[in-house]
C-alpha cells in the first residue's frame, strides 16, 4: 500500500473501514488491526505478509482472486502464494510422529463412545450444496450414514464432548502447532457415499487419523485417490475438490484435525485468526433466530440421536475390545 495523494489516502480509508465492517471488527480490534496494516502490510520490504498482502489488496479493490490449482475452482476463499497440493507428505510435519504414538488411546477414547454417546448426524444448511434431509438441514452424502462428534468447530461450545475425551483433547492441544480449531470423529457406515465437494479455505490442511475399520474406504482429492492404515495419518487440502467412499462392512471413524496451512508466517495466521473470529462471533449473533445457518443446524442436529448408538455397526474385535475394557455387556 504504497503512498498516496490525500485524496486517494481518503479513498483507501473509506475502503479500510468497509474491510473491517465485513469481519465486523470492534474500535479497539480495529485499532490494532490498522497498527498492523501501517507496519506490516505497508512495508513491501516486509516479506513475512506477502501472503495476506496480495489477499487483502484483492479484497480492498473488489478482485477476485484465482484458484491457485485448477481443482480448487470452487473453493470460498483462497489465499494467494500457497502451496497447492492435493496430497501433503506427512514427514513434512514432523509433530505428526506424536499424534501417531497417542493411536492407541485415541482408539481406546474413541470406542467408549459406543456407550457415552455425543455423535450427530452430518449435516449442513438447506443453502449448502447436498442432499436435502428430513430432519435438520442437509446432508452431504448420497447413500449411508455419516455421523461426527465435535471437539472444535466455529467457536462453538462442545463441552461435553471435550469432557469425554481428555486424552485426545490433549494430544490434540499439546502436539499440533497452529491448530485450526477444528477437529471431530468422522464416522462413516457402510455404503456410504460422500458427495465431490470444497472445502471453504486454502488457509488450512487437513489431517486425517485413520482408528477404526479401514477396509473398503478411499478418499479422493483432485484426481487422486488413495486408502488409509489404521494409526497412520494422511494429509490433504481440502479446499481441492474431493469425495469419498466407505465399502466395508462396519463403521470407519477417522479423527479429524485441521491445521493452518505451513506457508503462512505467524504474523499472517494472528491477523486471519482476529478477522475470522471476529466475523464468527458476529455472524453467530446476528443469525441467532435463524434456523438454517451453520451454527444453528449443527446445534440442532445434536439432538437427533442423543445417546443412541444403534447406527454404529462395531467389528467384532472392536466389539471384543469394549467388553475387556468393560464398557460394553456381553
Amino acid at each position: 500500500m504504497e503512498e498516496t495523494s490525500p485524496m486517494s489516502e481518503t479513498v483507501l480509508m473509506e475502503k479500510i473501514q468497509k474491510f473491517f465492517d465485513e469481519f465486523h471488527l470492534n474500535a479497539l480490534q480495529r485499532a490494532g488491526a490498522m497498527k498492523f496494516i501501517k507496519e506490516k502490510i505497508s512495508n513491501p520490504d516486509d516479506l513475512s505478509v506477502n501472503h495476506i498482502r496480495e489477499w487483502m489488496l484483492a479484497k480492498l479493490n473488489n478482485k477476485r482472486i484465482p484458484p491457485i490449482a485448477p481443482m480448487q475452482r470452487g473453493c470460498p476463499e483462497i489465499i494467494p502464494g500457497l502451496r497447492a497440493h492435493p496430497w501433503w507428505d506427512a514427514n513434512e510435519f514432523p509433530w505428526i510422529r506424536d499424534i501417531e504414538a497417542n493411536y492407541e488411546v485415541i482408539k481406546s477414547e474413541l470406542l467408549a463412545l459406543y456407550n457415552k454417546g455425543g455423535f450427530q448426524p452430518y449435516r449442513g444448511p438447506s443453502w449448502a450444496v447436498g442432499i436435502p434431509s428430513q430432519d435438520v438441514g442437509t446432508q452431504s452424502h448420497t447413500s449411508g450414514d455419516w455421523n461426527v462428534f465435535y471437539l472444535y468447530l466455529h467457536g462453538m461450545s462442545f463441552d461435553e464432548n471435550l469432557a469425554k475425551c481428555p486424552e485426545t483433547v490433549r494430544v490434540i492441544n499439546t502436539y499440533v502447532p497452529r491448530h485450526y480449531e477444528h477437529a471431530f470423529f468422522s464416522a462413516l457406515n457402510p455404503g456410504t457415499h460422500v458427495l465431490s465437494h470444497h472445502g471453504p479455505t486454502n488457509k488450512k490442511l487437513r489431517l486425517h487419523l485413520p482408528i477404526v475399520d479401514l477396509s473398503g474406504t478411499r478418499l479422493r482429492a483432485a484426481e487422486e485417490t488413495r486408502t488409509f492404515e489404521e494409526g497412520k495419518v494422511a494429509v490433504f487440502d481440502d479446499s481441492f475438490d474431493h469425495e469419498a467412499w466407505h465399502e466395508g462392512t462396519t463403521t470407519r471413524v477417522n479423527l479429524i484435525i485441521d491445521f493452518w496451512h505451513p506457508d503462512l508466517s505467524d504474523d499472517e495466521v494472528k491477523f486471519l485468526k482476529i478477522m475470522q473470529k471476529s466475523k464468527i462471533r458476529a455472524e453467530k449473533e446476528i443469525t441467532s433466530n435463524e434456523q438454517d445457518t451453520f451454527y444453528s443446524v449443527i446445534e440442532r442436529a445434536k439432538d437427533i440421536r442423543p445417546g443412541d448408538n444403534s447406527w454404529w455397526c462395531l467389528s467384532e474385535e472392536n466389539e471384543r475390545a469394549l467388553i475387556a475394557a468393560g464398557n460394553k455387556e456381553e
